[in-house]
């Protein structure tokens, strides 16, 4: 039977926790602000961290074996067992402030990745697709660009903006990866979290992790709908995806950034990662074909 009581499985105690991956029989994640790739071995709770040498927003295993990241303003490529990277390309325009925030890549393989900025400066990021060492700017107005995912059918687009308070749908065509349409799908009331990270599962669910809200919930991916909700023992929740052998385990990102000693002491386990049952199977992550 699905349990959905989240344990603790690693106590990372990260300032931000963000952009989990299960490849390779193991969860990869980003601590943002430390700039580190992490490795998890689930079996044993061992943990393995890489340094990139500036904020990390996401990172995604590629098809020959390494790691594209998404560093500050960079889309890096890194080996994870020698550590050696070489910078792909970089944002162009004024960057102060902005930096790249969740990534992951469509079932095609295209790398697509926000942007936010540290301020919370209204419309002022953009979204992008990476190919052939060029960023193709998709749209604009973007304030904390965020959760993103694509349904089991590949034909919508899931994508938040976090002050927006909304999940929005896009109409997608995996052809060409060029997306239209969009519309809000799910809107989260005030008082009741933020949109951070989210994925899709075989039922075409999404599960949406709500800083600030304390919660992993899932919604009806046609109709926006509550289906359930996961409580959590911190309020900072930043992403979810599935994992495991048979991708029926969804595993939890969290943090601590912005609490003050008073939260810090409360919530003794934020910034760690957890797993819970939720009764249903993921969608395998596509690497990045570069």
């Amino acid at each position: 039977m699905p349990s959905l009581a989240p344990e603790l499985l690693y106590d990372g105690k990260a300032e931000l926790a963000e952009g989990p991956v299960w490849h390779d029989s193991a969860l990869w994640w980003v601590d943002i602000l430390a700039g580190t790739l992490n490795r998890l071995d689930t079996a044993t709770g061992i943990n393995s961290t890489r340094a990139t040498g500036d904020f990390l927003g996401a990172a995604v295993p590629t098809t020959q074996g390494d790691w594209l990241l998404a560093r500050r303003h960079q889309i890096v490529r890194m080996d994870w067992q020698t550590g050696r990277m070489e910078i792909l390309t970089t944002l162009d325009g004024p960057q102060e402030r902005l930096r790249f925030n969740d990534g992951k890549c469509d079932p095609q393989g295209r790398f697509l990745v926000g942007t936010m900025h540290r301020d919370a400066h209204a419309g002022t990021a953009a979204f992008y697709q990476f190919g052939n060492r060029q960023l193709l700017r998709r749209f604009g107005g973007v304030t904390i660009s965020n959760g993103l995912d694509w349904s089991p059918d590949h034909k919508r687009f899931y994508y938040a903006d976090s002050l927006t308070g909304r999940v929005d749908v896009f109409d997608y065509d995996i052809a060409s990866g060029t997306m239209g349409n969009r519309r809000p799908l799910i809107s989260i009331p005030s008082g009741k979290g933020v949109p951070d990270g989210l994925c899709c599962d075989l039922n075409g669910n999404i599960w949406l992790a709500l800083w600030d809200g304390g919660a992993v919930e899932c919604f009806d991916g046609h109709t926006g709908s509550s289906l359930e909700r996961i409580p959590m023992p911190v309020g900072k929740v930043t992403s979810c995806c599935f994992g495991g052998d048979n991708l029926d385990q969804l595993f939890i990102t969290t943090a601590w950034e912005g609490n003050d000693r008073a939260q810090r002491d409360a919530e003794p386990l934020a910034g760690g990662i957890f797993t819970v049952n939720p009764g249903t199977r993921g969608q395998a992550p596509v690497p990045a074909s570069i």
